[in-house]
């Protein structure tokens, strides 16, 4: 399905509804990142002269696993021996790890164990990555957005942190852009404007959430995501290390109750609901129909 130039944007149009972005972060733990430079279609690792004989098989395992495997590149980069990043987000006892090393060949991508990765368990494969590696989705081959939004802002990371930055295919979200997503943690920011990254960044490496732009973490169900972001709202709270998710039910599958314990050892009991909005509207700009987003209201919050 390609885009319809005569129906506006889909960045635009969510901007324009004001549409929540918070509690829209992609629902992934463990990653692999491919460096592959040049054009990328529309589905990056099939259309992108990658071999289809080890994209296919990868992508099954991928899927199997839940892992997510995503495109990278950067311009003006000697690419003789591709770089290829193993990452994951952490959560449930595990932090935060990511490696980085080269292949000789894409064959070699099939030798990993991204079922060991996908519980937390690295392979035996390159060195550990220090500092935050910060991934902003250019994928304009799947949403005009993502290009229109996400050029200007990788050129302004890329000033930044030139060794941290890369270009990556896509990360969900198109109608937020620009989108980033900053790896090991899996954070996700959206709405970027080139003028924010000086702020994001310089909060980031203190570990602290643009909270603005911040549209939740990758290894938290959205429920989660959205009761933490009423609870970092009310209480100002945007460091990483500021909340705990002690518990978390559903009582009803669009309802959600969630325990936080604050770096006082406080508890905070959030009640929140999802729910579809009613206008159908299209998700991004080269959905063929529309659909319709979902919304989180908080319905209380309790402290102790």
């Amino acid at each position: 399905m390609t885009s319809d130039p005569s129906r506006p944007r889909c960045s635009v149009e969510a901007l324009a509804r004001e549409e929540p972005q918070f509690a829209t972060a992609s629902l992934v733990k463990a990653w692999l990142l491919i460096e592959q430079p040049g054009a990328w279609g529309p589905d990056a690792l099939l259309d992108s002269g990658f071999p289809n004989e080890i994209a296919r098989p990868l992508l099954r395992l991928a899927a199997r696993v839940g892992a997510r495997i995503l495109l990278i590149r950067r311009r003006q980069r000697d690419q003789s021996d591709p770089v290829v990043f193993l990452a994951h987000s952490g959560g449930n006892g595990l932090a935060p790890t990511m490696v980085s090393g080269r292949i000789s060949g894409p064959a070699d991508l099939m030798d990993l164990d991204l079922d060991g990765l996908a519980e937390g368990r690295f392979p035996e494969f390159g060195r550990p990555v220090v500092g935050p590696v910060y991934l902003v989705c250019t994928h304009g081959r799947h949403d005009l957005c993502c290009a229109d939004k996400g050029r200007p802002l990788y050129r302004a990371m890329s000033q930044l942190r030139p060794e941290q930055t890369w270009e990556t295919s896509h990360i969900g979200g198109d109608r937020f852009a620009g989108n980033l997503v900053v790896l090991p943690r899996g954070d996700y920011f959206g709405r970027l404007d080139p003028e924010d990254t000086d702020n994001l960044v310089a909060a980031y490496e203190e570990r602290r959430l643009d909270l603005t732009h911040y549209r939740g973490r990758s290894v938290q169900p959205r429920l989660v995501q959205a009761a933490e972001h009423y609870l970092r709202a009310r209480r100002a709270l945007s460091g990483f290390d500021e909340l705990e998710v002690v518990d978390y039910r559903r009582p009803e599958p669009h309802h959600g109750e969630v325990v936080f314990r604050d770096s006082s050892l406080r508890t905070h009991r959030v009640r929140v609901m999802a729910r579809t909005l009613p206008d159908p509207v299209f998700l991004t700009c080269r959905a063929g129909e529309p659909g319709q987003p979902v919304a989180y209201d908080l319905l209380s919050m309790e402290e102790g």
